[in-house]
């Protein structure tokens, strides 16, 4: 079967895959702290963690707080400690639940879980809502799909990915795993 891939590649290419979404925060303080945490691939040192705690103990505007809550479910997912990312990414949900960012780095969270019709729909809610890393969530759903064995859905979402970032090499080995042929009527 071409397109399949070994569970730990998927794990891999998923986590070395671009698709996760800090949260701007404008300002100064440990709420700012935290975002340049998440934004430098700070891989969840205890100290940025602490950053982005100690900023939840601040008086925040409700988008602060939920970006804070994604920045620090980031740096909690790069630690390896899904569970709290999870939680993380809820409380920001709670507080909006259209924001993008928040859904695709839960899909990421999921994945890691094995909750692959989870990770799927958080990827696609990502999408809908129109997460300016399409092409990374595109990617990310695309791995989900291979892993569920629909050839057809991931190959779609590759083909968007690619559509939208042509020269993505990660995407472009992905698709290659695929033939596709055409049937006659």
């Amino acid at each position: 079967m071409k397109h399949a891939v070994p569970i730990a590649l998927l794990a891999i290419a998923l986590m070395n895959a671009p698709a996760f979404a800090q949260q701007i925060v404008i300002g100064q303080g440990a709420a700012y702290g935290c975002y340049q945490s998440a934004l430098s691939d700070n891989p969840g040192t205890r100290g940025a963690i602490r950053d982005c705690t100690d900023a939840l103990d601040d008086p925040l505007s409700l988008r602060d707080e939920a970006a804070t809550r994604v920045n620090r479910g980031l740096l909690l997912m790069r630690k390896g400690d899904h569970a709290a990312a999870l939680s993380d990414y809820a409380a920001a949900l709670r507080i909006d639940p259209d924001l993008p960012e928040a859904h695709v780095n839960r899909g990421t969270a999921l994945f890691h879980t094995g909750e692959m019709d989870a990770a799927r729909d958080a990827y696609t809610r990502a999408i809908d809502l129109g997460i300016g890393k399409m092409p990374e969530a595109l990617y990310n759903r695309a791995l989900i799909h291979e892993r569920q064995d629909n050839a057809r859905a991931a190959y779609s979402d590759l083909k968007a990915a690619l559509a939208l970032r042509p020269d993505w090499d990660l995407a472009q080995r992905a698709i290659g795993r695929f033939t596709v042929v055409r049937r006659a009527n």
